[in-house]
């Protein structure tokens, strides 16, 4: 399925694909002007089925900075594959090594029209566009203080309070923190998404017996065998048919929305688990409702933090002070 996001100059640029169309491929086009943070943000979420997101850069108003950012969200937030349309774009402009840098290596650049058609074709075939290498993760070299940690097997369940709202990213996020900080980790994916296939060829992953392991963190689909620090269940938003996993685990982190029409999801999931102590972690909530929403969510068996934006899934340092305090009580005190 193609999702494609056109200006009115390139409104009929895909319509040569009829291939594609015949085979059954869903081509959805939205024709307007856009930006591009406020759609992956707001809008992304309900065109999640889609395996292919084609953007046209005439489309948005951001400036280049601004564009390659809400990418590298994007990519942080959904599997979809990006393939962006920049007619005319230079090697040497900053937009191109900003995608590169971002992991996006389907670059249309051609300006005659059989040649962006032919790069699109190559963008959107299995192997896509294989004439740029693109990064694949961000190289993190900085040295960070090591912590103690005096536990072992210790279960983190992350629920969210309903889809697409950021619970595989705070899994990983503490996962990737926790291995950063000294402790052994294992990150389970304990739900049908099918994500971790797609993190697998996207960070090209070292493979182990049982599973896959990328800076330091072990990736399983199943309970490790070994024994470990900490066991992080990303159990997606699927909490209903895994009660006795929540209800036994040692930490559980709810990952909530707080804007008007996600509210009922996170109640609901705050009654289901009513004395049962857990962390509300809440995303993208500006400073000034923060007072109050810890006054209608916060109570004796759940705690409030809130989450800031992680632009890259793989990147936990936006979050250090949340995670820590999370997992607080099995730190070792030198």
């Amino acid at each position: 399925m193609i999702l494609y996001l056109s200006s009115t100059k390139h409104t009929n640029l895909l319509d040569f694909m009829e291939d594609y169309e015949s085979d059954g491929v869903l081509i959805k086009k939205m024709i307007g002007n856009f930006v591009l943070k406020q759609f992956v943000i707001y809008d992304m979420r309900n065109f999640s089925h889609f395996t292919e997101v084609v953007l046209d850069r005439l489309a948005f108003g951001d400036t280049d900075e601004e564009f390659a950012h809400a990418i590298e969200e994007f990519l942080t937030m959904y599997s979809a594959r990006v393939t962006v349309i920049c007619e005319g774009l230079s090697k040497r402009d900053f937009l191109f090594q900003a995608l590169l840098d971002r992991g996006v290596g389907n670059i249309v650049c051609g300006t005659e029209i059989l040649v962006i058609q032919q790069e699109i074709r190559e963008c959107l075939s299995d192997r896509g566009m294989t004439r740029y290498s693109f990064k694949k993760c961000q190289d993190r070299q900085e040295e960070c203080e090591k912590l103690n940690f005096h536990c072992k097997n210790v279960k983190v369940a992350v629920v969210g309070s309903q889809p697409r709202i950021g619970t595989t990213t705070t899994a990983i996020g503490l996962c990737v923190w926790l291995a950063r900080m000294g402790a052994s980790v294992y990150y389970v994916e304990a739900n049908k998404s099918g994500h971790l296939a797609a993190l697998v060829r996207a960070y090209d992953m070292e493979l182990e017996t049982d599973g896959w392991k990328f800076e330091g963190v072990h990736y399983r689909r199943e309970e490790p065998k070994e024994d470990t620090n900490f066991i992080v269940y990303d159990m997606g938003s699927s909490y209903s048919n895994q009660r006795e996993r929540l209800e036994g685990a040692d930490l559980r982190l709810l990952v909530c929305g707080t804007k008007p029409h996600e509210l009922s999801f996170t109640i609901y999931l705050q009654r289901l688990l009513a004395g049962t102590y857990a962390y509300l972690l809440c995303p993208f909530v500006v400073d000034s409702m923060k007072g109050e929403l810890v006054e209608v969510l916060q109570n004796d068996y759940h705690k409030v933090l809130f989450s800031e934006y992680q632009p890259e899934l793989t990147n936990s340092d936006s979050n250090a002070k949340q995670f820590k305090t999370v997992i607080a009580n099995y730190i070792m005190e030198e």
